[in-house]
């Protein structure tokens, strides 16, 4: 049943069971250091999201997998969208993910990070992208912030990451709210400087990723909440 469904959704063509495997799932991650892996701590280093949502992806559908990555360190929502709107004029994939907008908070300005947002989602619709996933921002609770807590940053980058999160939450085409998800399993997605996360909580992102990518091929409302490794449902809200 999977295998007819995808069938359906992968390509703008129609496409039988015989030339199934002929077809190819095209997907693009787009985003600043969160989508390109780098890790915290003493770590260091970066596990690569797009290597997890390849190898899980590559488990769940049938076609071929062609996974492209345009993810840098300290992007703005601005210079992602540049980013998109170039990968966008060199081909058009089956599904774009976005994470954007942490480099933005510092700037305390929660519309124009979210204009940013707006129109690349809408600039994937007027592609032709069939399936637009976007992701909440999880926790910014950097160190430095600490230093200016005589003007409140702390507490206007708070306040800034609430209004684009809850704007993405209304606009994205296809929600992974990974700011719930780290609220929900804070051990998991650690962050121990406050910005990005450990080995594991990239994996576990990779895995969000493809487990949200996998319900929108399929047609189903995609989760709102994370269904962890082990775990058989999500946890209570």
């Amino acid at each position: 049943m999977r295998a007819h469904i995808f069938c359906a959704l992968a390509t703008a063509g129609a496409l039988s069971t015989n030339n199934l495997r002929d077809a190819r799932f095209s997907c693009s991650i787009v985003g600043d250091s969160l989508l390109a892996g780098l890790v915290a701590g003493g770590e260091g280093g970066f596990e690569p999201v797009a290597k997890v949502v390849v190898n899980e992806l590559r488990k769940l559908i049938l076609t071929p997998v062609d996974v492209r990555v345009s993810a840098e360190p300290l992007r703005t929502a601005g210079q992602v969208e540049v980013a998109l709107s170039e990968e966008l004029q060199a081909r058009t994939p089956g599904a774009v993910v976005i994470l954007a907008g942490t480099n933005d908070l510092w700037r305390c300005d929660a519309d124009a990070t979210f204009k940013s947002l707006k129109r690349m989602y809408d600039n994937c619709a007027q592609a032709g992208v069939r399936h637009v996933v976007g992701i909440t921002l999880p926790p910014f609770t950097a160190d430095a912030t600490q230093w200016f807590s005589i003007v409140d940053l702390p507490q206007r980058i708070e306040q800034t990451r609430s209004a684009v999160n809850d704007d993405i939450r209304g606009a994205a085409p296809v929600l992974l709210d990974l700011a719930a998800d780290c609220e929900n399993d804070a051990s998991t997605y650690m962050q121990p400087d406050g910005i990005h996360f450990t080995r594991a909580g990239y994996r576990a992102l990779g895995l969000r990723v493809a487990e949200t990518l996998e319900e929108a091929l399929l047609g189903k409302a995609p989760p709102r909440t994370a269904i962890y490794p082990g775990s058989k449902k999500p946890p209570p809200r």
